[in-house]
């Protein structure tokens, strides 16, 4: 299932991502992936979603590299590329509504076929949180970096509080 996703992100992004301009999103693309790989060290011991792995991927690990440097920065480009700049608030906001619905509809199966587990209190629901966040958050740094990376490590600070994931 991973893998099949992973190569249909990688062909949406071939086929509408902006390849011409990509260096435009390159350092978002980054913040994606070192956000993922961060959330994957703090809480390697305490995870509140894991992927279980099927097919020919053998650990969470290798799955959860694989949506790190191929899934996120896919779905990335193709999301900053088609983003709706210079309009109005409402477009914006309808613009991420859709990419959380779909996001949401598309890890649905994921979810109900156990190859996503949600753990220690983080539930279902809170995806449409986490999504939320995550669109706002790309769209933010490519306008406003290092205000991105604040508001990041507040997010950061607030989860592991009120998940209560130990730090070694």
């Amino acid at each position: 299932m991973h893998i099949i996703i992973t190569l249909l992100l990688i062909l949406l992004a071939f086929l509408k991502g902006n390849w011409r301009d990509w260096q435009k999103y390159s350092t978002t693309i980054m913040y994606v992936i070192i956000c993922n790989l961060l959330y994957n060290v703090i809480c390697q011991d305490y995870y509140l979603w894991r992927y279980e792995p099927d097919f020919l991927l053998h650990s969470h690990s290798l799955t959860d590299l694989l949506y790190s440097f191929f899934c996120l920065p896919a779905i990335t480009l193709v999301y900053l590329t088609h983003y709706p700049n210079n309009t109005p608030f409402s477009k914006q906001f309808q613009y991420i509504v859709i990419w959380v619905i779909g996001s949401l509809i598309v890890e649905y199966p994921i979810y109900k076929f156990d190859r996503l587990l949600l753990l220690n209190g983080y539930e279902y629901w809170m995806e449409v949180i986490f999504y939320s966040l995550m669109y706002s958050m790309i769209r933010l740094h490519q306008s406003k970096p290092l205000l991105t990376y604040g508001l990041s490590v507040i997010i950061a600070v607030f989860m592991i509080w009120y998940f209560d994931v130990p730090i070694k």
